[in-house]
């Protein structure tokens, strides 16, 4: 039986990937801050590792015994103030857990990072691995930090097999309101939108995925786990309780995007700074054929209710 550590087991896209890892017949070190915080499955091939990854320490002991490891741990708060807030989570310390995966004799490492760091296409021409990371994906403090770590992981593919997945906008099982599922609670009877969209992807496809790259996938590369490319208003339109879609305006969105600027400058936490809202306007779509053709990664279509 391959054992494998996941790190940042208590979020969302962590507690699925320990499911579908399970599934496949994988004994699973699930590394956690805190067992209670855990949301997932239970299993007796899975063994709940509470410590920090960033203490190498910590990262010795949970990778005992394992062949692999599934780096999912990130901050992806989008209310933090400064760059460093993300980098000291997301970036920093990467160089520090790849000497110790290195030390420990792990084979193949895959690094959970976000298609954002990938050139955003438009819904005629959906974005691949190939595009050039721009604006104003380049202005998210989160994508940064996530660039930086995928820089420096790249580094140890001549130590180590690595591999980057760049998953799309993930919702579903083990969600919370507080992270991607809150896209569900602003449904209404009467709905606001932004007027561009996402790449919506089932987390459990998601997971399915990122198995699959570890896998298969080849050393030293990128691959974005994609679902379907969807509107903000066609995907309300999808649910039953919508009965009536309104798309806010452009420049109302950069004018909120302005005053979470101002409110950031205050040192007031929000969400709505103007480089979100920008991306909250235009498509952010993606396209996965590089998993589909070197994976076998052809992902369910998303069931919206």
């Amino acid at each position: 039986m391959i054992k494998v550590l996941v790190t940042g087991a208590n979020g969302m896209l962590a507690s699925n990937l320990i499911d579908e890892l399970l599934r496949k017949g994988y004994s699973v070190v699930g590394m956690v801050r805190r067992k209670s915080s855990y949301r997932g499955v239970q299993s007796d091939n899975l063994q709940l590792f509470e410590g920090d990854f960033k203490n190498p320490q910590h990262l010795e002991v949970a990778l005992q015994g394992c062949s692999g490891l599934f780096h999912v741990a990130a901050i992806t708060d989008q209310t933090l103030l400064k760059y460093e807030d993300y980098a000291a989570v997301n970036s920093a310390p990467i160089a520090a857990l790849m000497d110790v995966v290195v030390s420990c004799g792990v084979k193949r490492v895959v690094l959970v990072s976000t298609a954002n760091t990938i050139g955003n296409g438009t819904w005629q021409q959906p974005a691949d691995e190939t595009w050039e990371w721009k604006s104003p994906l380049t202005e998210s403090l989160y994508a940064r930090s996530k660039a930086a770590a995928e820089k420096i992981f790249k580094t140890y593919s001549d130590k180590i097999e690595c591999i980057i997945v760049n998953p799309t906008f993930m919702v579903g099982r083990f969600g919370t309101s507080a992270g991607s599922n809150q896209i569900f609670d602003m449904a209404h009877a009467i709905t606001f939108c932004p007027p561009g969209g996402k790449n919506f992807l089932d987390v459990e496809e998601a997971a399915r995925g990122i198995v699959l790259a570890y896998e298969r996938g080849r050393s030293g590369e990128n691959y974005l786990i994609c679902g379907e490319n969807i509107s903000f208003k066609d995907f309300y339109s999808r649910m039953s309780r919508v009965k009536f879609i309104i798309i806010v305006p452009v420049f109302l969105m950069l004018f909120f995007g302005l005053i979470g600027n101002l409110l950031r400058f205050m040192h007031f936490r929000a969400a709505f700074s103007l480089p979100n809202m920008k991306i909250l306007c235009m498509p952010d779509a993606y396209v996965g054929d590089k998993a589909r053709r070197e994976l076998d990664f052809d992902p369910s279509p998303l069931s919206i209710s």
